[in-house]
């Protein structure tokens, strides 16, 4: 038996039991600390869907639970199991509920965000495509980094869903704003298109080549992407010759 199978088990038998099903949730959360339960996270993902519940922790405020708050976690499953309830419900109100995460003061809810969002990519790409195309051309940095750390997931990542990612990736270096947490999105973008390079390595440095001189920031951002271990280690001499072109 694997760990998740361990946890799903220890869950099962307070899945019904609010108040139990709480206090085991956030004395096993790891919080406060640099890292929470991941693992219990996503096996409790995939063993419950009370909707009722899950939308009271939603609304556990950063006021109420900072991000080292054992009760933020609450928060954090909430958001997670979002994306395995959504392809059983298709219920648009389920991605409302996602954006709004994504503009969530604590940095752990937004990840739960992207953890939701590759759910759904995981179970069909196609939806999430669509999902993201119609997000993309009316959203904030925190959003547009979302989709961005979303896409970021080899679990899902081929050539062609890569194309997807370069269209994303070109959308967002087109109409940067840099104002409101753009040191956030800019954190997104300085790994994020490695991955997308690493799955679609001949699409992928065009793309990288071709923003290459743009600006001082973006020039940043291909930089930091080039010298991940994904890229600099498989394809040094390519990495090389366009990091030579960067000033």
């Amino acid at each position: 038996m694997n760990k998740k199978d361990e946890l799903k088990n220890q869950l099962e038998p307070i899945l019904k039991n609010r108040e139990a099903l709480e206090h085991y949730l956030t004395s096993n959360s790891n919080l406060p600390g640099p890292r929470s339960n991941l693992e219990l996270a996503f096996a409790f993902a995939e063993v419950y869907d009370n909707l009722p519940v899950l939308f009271d922790w939603l609304v556990i405020s950063k006021e109420q639970a900072d991000v080292n708050n054992p009760k933020s976690f609450l928060a954090f499953c909430a958001t997670v199991c979002l994306g395995k309830i959504y392809p059983k419900t298709k219920d648009p109100y389920l991605i409302d509920l996602l954006k709004k995460s994504a503009n969530d003061g604590r940095w752990r809810i937004r990840e739960g965000v992207a953890f939701a969002f590759q759910f759904i990519g995981e179970n069909n790409f196609d939806e999430l495509k669509k999902i993201f195309s119609e997000w993309i051309h009316n959203s904030n940095n925190l959003e547009k980094r979302a989709m961005l750390a979303s896409l970021a997931h080899p679990k899902f990542l081929n050539e062609q869903n890569a194309q997807f990612c370069f269209e994303i990736a070109e959308i967002v270096l087109t109409n940067m704003d840099l104002s409101d947490n753009f040191d956030t999105l800019r954190k997104g973008l300085y790994y994020s298109l490695s991955v997308y390079v690493a799955a679609n390595p001949k699409e992928g440095f065009e793309f990288v080549e071709r923003w290459i001189g743009k600006n001082r920031i973006i020039d940043k951002i291909m930089k930091e992407n080039l010298k991940k271990n994904r890229l600099a280690k498989k394809y040094p001499n390519k990495v090389t010759t366009i990091l030579d072109r960067i000033k």
